[in-house]
């Protein structure tokens, strides 16, 4: 009889499980969980940065295509509108030395040739002369019994508003764009804007110009100046 003892049935298993591999730390596969969860949120980052270019895009595409529908329909408005009072616009014009092309490209964008057009701030008329300003002007022309009803008639209106038009462009050198915005936003404002915005202290472009509203009047006018001198005042 050897001196040796027979394997116990709990050592036979254990010696099974380290030949075949059982028994052994299973492995947690290529990442770690930190790094699943690195990948995870860049993931998540560019998922995040391409919805954001395609909402982008689509929003782009539909303002490009609203800007090219309101410029198509005002350049329908300029070539529909029956130019009225051409002999007294040139005139007006004539008599201060004003294109008539940019004296109707006022009258179409203050009160479309509506005589009797009031504005939401009180102006009148074909040129939206404020009271005040009708009241200023009347009396640099010498204009007795003078009441701010006049501003609705055509031709009183043209008058005043011309002269006024003549005084901006003396002071602004004949710019047609800081005419339009003096015209709309007063001359105050565009002595500042001159001061602050401009690069040279003499001109602005339309991109310079800080009032949103003032801006899309300026480019109307210049844009519908340029139809007018085309079309109807080629002078």
């Amino acid at each position: 009889m050897s001196g040796s003892r027979e394997a116990s049935p709990r050592s036979r298993r254990a010696d099974a499980q380290r030949c075949s591999g059982r028994g052994k730390k299973k492995r947690g596969g290529l990442f770690s969980p930190a790094q699943r969860a690195v990948l995870l949120a860049a993931l998540c980052g560019v998922v995040l940065c391409l919805a954001f270019f395609l909402v982008s895009s689509a929003r782009l595409a539909d303002q490009t295509r609203l800007m090219e529908e309101e410029q198509a329909a005002y350049d329908r408005r300029v070539w529909r509108t029956t130019v009225r009072y051409r002999e007294q616009i040139v005139r007006e014009a004539q008599q201060y030395g004003l294109r008539p092309a940019f004296v109707a490209a006022i009258i179409l964008n203050e009160s479309s040739y509506d005589p009797s057009a009031v504005s939401s701030v009180g102006a009148r008329g074909l040129m939206q002369l404020l009271p005040d300003t009708g009241r200023w002007v009347a009396g640099k022309l010498g204009i007795r019994d003078y009441t701010d009803d006049l501003l609705f008639d055509a031709e009183t209106n043209l008058r005043l508003g011309v002269w006024y038009l003549d005084f901006l462009s003396d002071r602004y050198g004949g710019d047609p764009v800081l005419v339009a915005c003096a015209y709309h936003a007063g001359h105050g404002n565009v002595d500042t804007w001159l001061t602050r915005y401009s690069r040279d202290g003499r001109t602005l472009s339309l991109d310079e110009i800080p009032m949103e509203n003032t801006r899309s009047y300026a480019r109307k006018v210049v844009d519908s100046y340029a139809i007018y001198l085309e079309n109807y005042y080629q002078d």
